[in-house]
């Protein structure tokens, strides 16, 4: 039997895609939730590079199961939302600091 939360996952969908600032996007889902990406590191990958330099970077486009640019870039909603569990929470990252100090 399929997990709930895996059902929800597959079920979403992307409404709007937009370009907030240097690295980071809004992206608004069906049910209303909003994401926000960071590229952080990915940024560098020669992909973005050209998009940095033809202007379409801040030009994302979907069509509600990825986000893409001019010239076959993408970004599927699996790939985003792998990106956002994979990243390290920075309250933990904050706690390990001062039990770091407590010994």
């Amino acid at each position: 039997m399929p997990r709930p939360e895996r059902e929800d996952r597959e079920n979403l969908r992307i409404i709007s895609v937009g370009a907030l600032d240097g690295d980071t996007f809004g992206i608004t889902l069906e049910s209303g939730h909003t994401i926000l990406l960071e590229l952080g590191d990915r940024i560098h990958e020669p992909a973005f590079a050209a998009l940095i330099e033809s202007g379409d970077f801040c030009r994302p486009r979907t069509d509600g199961e990825k986000i893409y640019w001019p010239g076959g870039m993408s970004l599927t909603l699996k790939e985003i939302l792998d990106m956002l569990l994979s990243r390290e929470d920075p309250r933990k990252k904050q706690d390990n600091c001062k039990e770091e100090r407590m010994e």
